[in-house]
């Protein structure tokens, strides 16, 4: 049962947070408590809210047969946003009978810049299964963990390359005796969302600031396999190192077409939100004292907001 359709699923709209890049502190940007009480695990607001549901309303019929026969996966990112915007869908699927669990992979988790500081990282799956969200597998354990750290852009792709390379590979692997193809769907943020179509078709533009895979708030894309060839990986503790670089060939996993670019058809207020990269982002600022890319402008942000809002 080889995984033969992706879809791809951005969070909605959500509340903001704040950042002093010279403290390394985080803080939100309202008065509303957040689920989880991370700063940078805020809830969707209520426009945000509304496009969920107007995604189940698309998504639930789309995937139902998928889901009665047992051959729906679901993966999300930890983020509470992810997971709050896949609730309409999943339980909509639910009543339909699929049996499954949400499983909470970090490695498709939300792109932080270098810094000299640790960013928050998201809820433990099993706390979330158990307070919010009973649908959310509290065993399953993270194939890859983003450094705390931050990373670049290309560190960045390199990771979305090995988190889709495990899960595909796990996936195919899983399934293999029932000879059935699968559908996966994975919730996640506006730049992983962005590298996993690069790496899933194998285009690496030469500018990674290129509008090529777009990644609107509750926009759905869908890839569709080429081959069930997967690439060989290599296991070095609890992360993969890919044998070859993922644009040195066609794809991961062989390959995939992309079918359908953030499609917002199904929401009332359509495109909204769009965004690409421009930059590293870094915050490598300490004490007052700006790096190099800081002084040049390319990456580092000299105020104290968040680089370039991804709500």
């Amino acid at each position: 049962m080889p995984v033969k359709t992706i879809y791809l699923l951005r969070h909605g709209h959500r509340l903001g947070w704040i950042l002093d890049h010279r403290s390394g502190t985080y803080t939100p940007a309202s008065h509303v408590r957040f689920p989880t009480g991370i700063a940078t695990d805020p809830p969707l607001a209520s426009h945000g809210v509304k496009q969920a549901q107007e995604t189940a309303v698309r998504m639930v019929p789309l995937l139902t047969s998928a889901a009665e026969e047992g051959k729906l996966r679901i993966y999300s990112s930890l983020y509470y946003r992810c997971l709050e915007t896949l609730k309409p869908t999943v339980e909509g699927l639910k009543r339909a009978g699929w049996p499954g669990k949400v499983r909470g992979e970090r490695g498709v988790g939300e792109w932080f810049g270098q810094a000299w500081f640790s960013h928050p990282g998201p809820e433990k799956a099993n706390v979330l299964s158990e307070n919010f969200l009973p649908w959310l597998d509290g065993e399953y354990k993270s194939r890859i963990t983003p450094p705390e750290k931050g990373e670049t852009i290309e560190e960045l792709h390199d990771r979305i390359a090995r988190a889709f390379e495990q899960i595909i590979a796990g996936l195919d692997e899983e399934s293999a005796a029932n000879g059935e193809d699968l559908t996966l769907l994975v919730s996640g943020h506006a730049a992983p969302i962005i590298c996993s179509g690069r790496v899933l078709t194998g285009h690496k533009p030469s500018d990674w600031a290129e509008e090529d895979f777009r990644c609107f708030t509750c926009g759905i894309s869908k890839f569709t396999r080429r081959s069930e060839a997967v690439k060989d990986v290599r296991y070095e503790g609890a992360q993969t190192q890919i044998s070859e670089p993922w644009w040195s060939y066609e794809g991961i996993a062989g390959g995939w077409d992309c079918i359908e670019n953030s499609s917002c058809e199904h929401l009332s207020s359509g495109e909204e939100r769009g965004w690409h990269f421009n930059g590293d982002e870094s915050f490598n600022v300490h004490v007052g004292l700006l790096n190099e890319s800081a002084k040049s402008g390319q990456a580092a942000q000299s105020g104290s907001n968040a680089p370039r809002d991804r709500l």
